[in-house]
């Protein structure tokens, strides 16, 4: 697929494979990030920071110690990452946050290829520490951190803790989140792309966006549920990683198609050609 006149080269392939096995982890032992991954996730970066206008990635080679200072709130402490990336965004893009979890969770997914784990955070974390240590221009603000890195073996207690009473891994069925044609009437594809994007982490595993299925078969919607709730974390940043957990599919099945936005009505579409 080409976005904005730039052919992309990046590791769909690789990264469905990745969907699968990828799990938010909070506690990493102390371990600086292999120069080999190191090198394939900067090269990466560059080439997702041309994808679109107004939002970037950008690889701190640095603990999150002083990010978190003060923020734990409900991910729980976040201790040893050795770096982290941070999604930045123009405040005057249209679909930014979209846009910046697209090209984060792309991170996120070619980080789990090298062994590497991570988490997102979205809302509780110090935002002018974050742009401090990043060094943005005026008009851009940080929207999330990603910290990456070696996990622990075992779990912590506080991830323990998570997963038992918080649910953070338990996913809504395809028929919780899915909407317009009948299932029993979905193209083969259509399916195997809905359940790779139920597969998307969102914030406080909310699970936000539903996919309408358009009556030819060949449109899949990315709806926002109640899109006018206040919260922390844009719903906006859950979609986008939907979005990319959408396109890797279609690229592992071979169906070809593009994004469609529509600001007015707040619709993002995948359109078979």
């Amino acid at each position: 697929m080409k976005q904005g006149g730039v052919k992309m080269v990046l590791r769909f392939e690789k990264w469905f494979k990745a969907i699968q096995i990828r799990r938010s982890r909070r506690t990493y032992v102390t371990k600086q990030i292999e120069s080999d991954s190191k090198e394939v996730l900067t090269d990466m970066i560059v080439e997702l920071n041309q994808r679109y206008t107004g939002v970037k990635v950008v690889f701190v080679e640095k603990a999150p110690d002083a990010v978190f200072v003060g923020a734990v709130g409900p991910y729980g402490k976040i201790t040893g990452a050795p770096a982290y990336l941070a999604l930045v965004i123009d405040t005057d893009e249209n679909f930014n946050y979209e846009k910046a979890g697209f090209i984060g969770q792309a991170c996120v997914l070619e980080a789990t290829l090298h062994g590497l784990s991570s988490c997102w955070v979205g809302g509780y974390f110090n935002k002018v520490i974050a742009a401090e240590e990043v060094g943005i221009n005026e008009n851009e603000r940080v929207v999330a951190v990603i910290p990456i890195g070696y996990a622990r073996k075992n779990l912590s207690l506080t991830e323990k803790m998570m997963n038992q009473v918080g649910d953070y891994h338990k996913r809504k069925s395809v028929e919780d989140i899915s909407e317009g044609l009948a299932q029993e009437q979905w193209p083969d594809w259509v399916g195997s792309v809905v359940k790779s994007a139920s597969l998307s982490p969102s914030a406080y595993n909310r699970q936000s966006i539903h996919f309408v299925v358009g009556e030819d078969g060949e449109t899949i919607t990315l709806r926002i549920t109640n899109p006018s709730e206040e919260t922390n974390v844009p719903k906006g940043i859950d979609r986008g990683i939907a979005m990319l957990h959408t396109e890797v599919a279609t690229n592992h099945l071979n169906i070809p198609g593009a994004w469609h936005y529509d600001k007015e009505a707040n619709v993002v579409a995948f359109q078979k050609s």
